[in-house]
């Protein structure tokens, strides 16, 4: 009989439902369903589907699950399990609360290197207990939470077209996720999720068009066109002002991937690491003109993602079939959260609820612990009626013991040390990272900008340099090179000073400090630029 497996994907506009088992013709789908969100505070209702959900998969993202990266030395297995069992706990006295966890090591880049990298995925108990609910509510259980980067990385080996040795980006845009796998042939070398995707293009919509978020999302739909090859030809002047009222948020769907493929070369010390091609998938990748802005951004090939093509869809019913053609790049992290089940030589990794948790361990230790106590009554029972010399026999066993306690408490000295080692490392990259302006800074200035420009300026370039004063201080700082000239016979110098006022007292840039100069300009436009420098902890 065929092995099944059931995946759950619930996301913040939608939940996809799919069922698929591997038979003799590869990977088929057999169920799939895909349920709209509620309103705010609505329950929702899995069973609605009509699809059995007991012992599913289901995905986590954004703030439900935190990955990290440590990075050890070979060691056994049970030695690596112990460093990651005390991190997990040092992680969970830190965020106050009960964690679930589990790791997987990632494929070696450098063999000479001596070290291992480990990703280790993290996910809050009570926020398992919500998807736990909210399954439990359609009638199904969870048999273990996979990070939806981790399940895409699983889809694209199993049913995407796997190039030998080319570096490939992996990006399931949703609503308010966004989850990346960068791949390298068939090795996985960074995973990354992140809580932000298009609904910072409807907030910037919604703000710079005064209207609520739903009509800001339809005006996204309808008009939004971020391809640069439809600048100066757009369908309609309102499609040009929807385009142009979100094109600075759009930025950060491009920061996304390129501030993964920085973290990646750090990590993975390839310093020449270059993008092939980036495939899309999610809600997100059919936005309008997105794959031509991140071809511009990134200079690779963008394409979506579409595993489906692949796969046998013949015993779906007409329905679900129907459904799955209109939700194909939704469901393309359910697809890999299924055959992350079916398949056990894809990449594991795997967050098991409480419950489970707590069943197996009562089966792997507890019941051991039971059994040995129940021989060590027996041996003492023995021990009682032997003679002086089944006496001094036991003695001896116990110096026995006693130096292999003398051996343990050595090797946890040793774990213990590589722990601090990797404490101080880690410190080092938070040092580090704690002088680079944060990703909000970059986009709370697009926001600001966007807010406040009015029709007679534009801005050519907004980026992160270096700044600060002293070179052991520098900090980057975000620079916005812009422009205007006179339209409808209104001032430009006086629409300058007044953008800059605004842009200045703009909320979005509350505890930052901004400076304005001109700059020499070619034509008759007057040129200026903006530097934006956010303290620290700002």
């Amino acid at each position: 009989m065929a092995k099944k497996a059931t995946a759950v994907d619930i996301g913040n506009h939608s939940v996809k439902i799919l069922v698929a088992q591997v038979g003799k013709h590869g990977v088929g789908v057999l169920r799939f369903a895909g349920l709209p969100r509620g309103e705010a505070g609505t329950p929702l209702s899995l069973a609605e589907a009509g699809v059995p959900l007991a012992g599913a998969v289901c995905g986590l993202a954004g703030r439900d699950m935190t990955l990290r990266y440590s990075q050890v030395p070979p060691t056994p297995d049970w030695q690596l399990r112990n460093l990651m069992d005390l991190e997990i706990q040092d992680l969970a006295q830190q965020s106050g609360g009960n964690l679930s966890a589990d790791y997987n090591l990632l494929p070696a880049q450098d063999e000479a290197a001596g070290v291992e990298t480990v990703l280790l995925a993290l996910a809050k108990d009570d926020a398992l207990a919500r998807l736990q609910g909210e399954v439990r509510g359609g009638g199904g259980s969870v048999a273990a939470f996979v990070p939806n980067c981790t399940a895409l990385y699983n889809a694209y080996l199993k049913c995407g077209p796997v190039e030998a040795d080319a570096v490939v980006c992996l990006a399931n845009i949703g609503h308010e996720t966004t989850d990346i796998a960068l791949v390298k042939g068939t090795d996985l070398l960074f995973a990354r999720n992140l809580s932000g995707g298009t609904k910072v293009l409807d907030d910037a919509i919604a703000a710079a068009f005064n209207v609520t978020a739903r009509k800001a999302e339809a005006l996204k739909r309808d008009l939004l066109d971020l391809d640069p090859q439809s600048r100066g030809r757009y369908a309609s002047g309102q499609a040009e002002k929807v385009t142009m009222a979100a094109g600075g948020a759009a930025g950060s769907l491009t920061a996304a991937i390129q501030s993964s493929l920085a973290f990646c070369k750090a990590q993975t010390k390839i310093a020449d690491l270059r993008l092939d091609k980036v495939l899309l998938c999610g809600g997100g990748a059919r936005l309008r003109g997105l794959r031509g802005m991140l071809r511009e951004a990134l200079r690779a090939p963008v394409e979506l993602f579409d595993p489906f093509a692949n796969l046998d869809l013949s015993a779906l019913p007409p329905a679900d079939a129907e459904q799955l053609q209109a939700m194909r790049h939704e469901a393309v992290v359910a697809l890999g959260l299924a055959v992350g089940r079916l398949d056990d030589t894809l990449y594991a990794l795997e967050i098991l609820p409480d419950s489970v948790r707590r069943r197996q361990r009562f089966v792997q230790r507890t019941v051991w612990n039971l059994l040995a106590g129940a021989v060590l009554v027996g041996v003492l029972g023995l021990q009682a009626r032997r003679s002086g010399e089944d006496l001094a026999a036991a003695e001896a066993s116990i110096d026995q013991l006693k130096r292999r306690i003398n051996a343990a408490n050595v090797v946890h000295g040793e774990a213990a040390a590589l722990i601090a080692a990797n404490k101080t490392e880690r410190a080092l990259v938070e040092h580090l990272a704690a002088q680079a302006l944060p990703l909000h800074g970059l986009l709370r200035t697009q926001r600001a900008a966007a807010a406040q420009l009015p029709p007679q300026l534009w801005l050519r370039k907004i980026e992160v340099t270096a700044g600060g004063a002293a070179a052991q201080r520098r900090r980057p700082q975000v620079v916005v090179d812009g422009a205007g000239k006179e339209l409808n016979g209104v001032e430009v110098g006086r629409v300058l000073g007044e953008f800059v006022a605004r842009f200045k007292a703009d909320p979005h840039l509350a505890g930052a400090q901004a400076v304005m100069k001109p700059t020499p300009s070619v034509d008759s436009s007057l040129q200026f630029q903006l530097t934006v420098d956010f303290p620290e902890g700002n």
